[in-house]
């Protein structure tokens, strides 16, 4: 069923029956989108068909609300985001339209457009999103239970995954994360071929620092300081300056609108860079398109940059007993992670942005799970390749926090049932989690049809 667009005369008496049936929560449409209740066939505001081949995942956290979605507009497939936003003019109001985490959106869903009927929404790069508006009187009044829908659907290899044995299911796991190591080991020693193998260690480190959202502005400021002909010439003060000058974050708009506090750390930051700023600076356009607002506060780029410039201010202390030795103890692993837990920072220990007032407590700039990434995505994969530790030492790594990534594997493969004892006994370790996420990206996020031609269930149930 096609639902056509609301004509503006009507659209008086539509706001009164929104107004007075209390349907205008953002929060309530989006569950009755990702439910499927409003179908998933329409019209664009342009004229175009659209229908939504999957739904995507419904996000929990900062950028667009669905991801990893796929829609077909006129016959044409399009893999990406979508967007939902109660007036249209919201796509500019929330600043969508130059963040860039909102440039893979394919599709902007809303209910109101201005009164002359007209909207663009354009991302940052200047690409025009197709529109689909909703008629709101498709709420009719059921009960709101839409407030416990999960973020993923349930996958049909769920079926299948429910006979396995933990045994087989740890076999499974296993091999994926196998797979997913090999890979990892590989990418890092192309980097190293190509540069060096403390400059791939080095890189492969702000890229893990950088989290989700800011994986390839950490990871390019690394390549723009090398370890090998500029970090290991300076001493930690001026590394520190060389990073925060290269991110842009010493422009006199951070000086000015800071703390005295603040600017006293800054002040000494500057006295450094000035020295190396007319070599290492950036100009506006080629700057790291760093996102500041797209996770924790703990997790804000400049705290991740602060951790990286400690990092490379003692590189050869963390890095040089694990390039130099042809065979680790099985535990070598804890003694680092020992050691990055015991990162502090004068300032950055207290505080969560340039601007932010100081805490009581002192934060760890190093949390357990990004040590964790360090070690399971950069030093395991380039150790284990270059034969100095072993795959049975990998598979004592303890697991992470439950991350978005792994919270949507777990639905689309297991369901919301994620206490059964099989489940938790094969997701308590970082290289079950790693399979678990290699299975996810192979699969689930390669299939375009809402499982329909996924092989995967079928591949499961050959599985030996």
């Amino acid at each position: 069923m096609v639902f056509p667009v609301l004509p503006r005369s009507q659209v008086a008496e539509r706001d009164r029956w929104e107004e007075s049936s209390g349907r205008s929560d953002e929060l309530a449409w989006q569950a009755r989108w990702f439910s499927g209740e409003l179908g998933r066939q329409f019209t664009s505001t342009d004229g175009r068909s659209v229908e939504i081949v999957q739904f995507g995942h419904w996000n929990r956290g900062a950028g667009p609300d669905f991801t990893e979605a796929a829609v077909r507009i006129d016959g044409t497939l399009m893999t990406g985001d979508i967007e939902m936003d109660l007036e249209a003019t919201g796509w500019e109001s929330h600043g969508h339209s130059t963040n860039p985490s909102f440039g893979g959106v394919v599709l902007h869903v809303h209910l109101h457009r201005p009164a002359d009927g007209t909207w663009f929404t354009r991302t940052a790069d200047h690409r025009q999103v197709t529109q689909v508006e909703l008629d709101p009187s498709l709420a009719d009044g059921r009960p709101p239970w839409w407030g416990r829908l999960p973020e993923a659907r349930l996958g049909r290899c769920a079926a299948p995954l429910r006979d396995f044995s933990t045994e087989r299911l740890n076999t499974l796991l296993s091999s994926a994360a196998q797979y997913r190591l090999q890979r990892k080991a590989e990418r890092w020693g192309a980097l190293a071929r190509s540069h060096s193998t403390s400059q791939a260690l080095f890189c492969g480190c702000a890229e893990a620092l950088g989290y989700r959202h800011n994986k390839l502005p950490m990871f390019s400021l690394a390549q723009r300081l090398p370890v090998d002909t500029v970090l290991s010439r300076h001493p930690a003060p001026i590394i520190e300056a060389l990073c925060f000058g290269i991110a842009g974050y010493l422009e006199a708009e951070h000086f000015d609108r800071s703390k005295a506090e603040t600017r006293g750390y800054l002040k000494d930051l500057w006295d450094h860079w000035w020295k190396f700023r007319i070599v290492h600076e950036l100009t506006e356009g080629r700057r790291p398109p760093w996102n500041p607002g797209a996770g924790r506060p703990a997790n804000h780029p400049q705290r991740r940059l602060a951790a990286l410039a400690l990092l490379a201010g003692q590189w050869r202390g963390f890095m040089n007993p694990l390039m130099t030795q042809t065979s680790l103890g099985k535990g070598w692993w804890r003694e680092f992670q020992r050691q990055c837990a015991g990162l502090e920072h004068p300032f950055w220990s207290y505080h969560y942005t340039l601007r932010s007032a100081p805490t009581r407590k002192s934060m760890a700039l190093l949390g357990s799970d990004r040590i964790l990434d360090l070690l399971g995505n950069v030093l395991f994969p380039h150790l284990i390749q270059e034969g100095a530790t072993t795959w049975e030492s990998y598979t004592d790594l303890p697991g992470t926090t439950e991350s978005g990534s792994l919270r949507r594997a777990l639905l689309r493969l297991f369901g919301p049932d994620l206490a059964a004892n099989k489940i938790r006994s094969t997701t308590g370790k970082y290289y079950q989690q790693q399979g678990l996420l290699q299975v996810f990206q192979d699969f689930c996020l390669r299939d375009h049809s809402e499982c329909e031609e996924c092989p995967f269930p079928e591949q499961l149930r050959q599985w030996s």
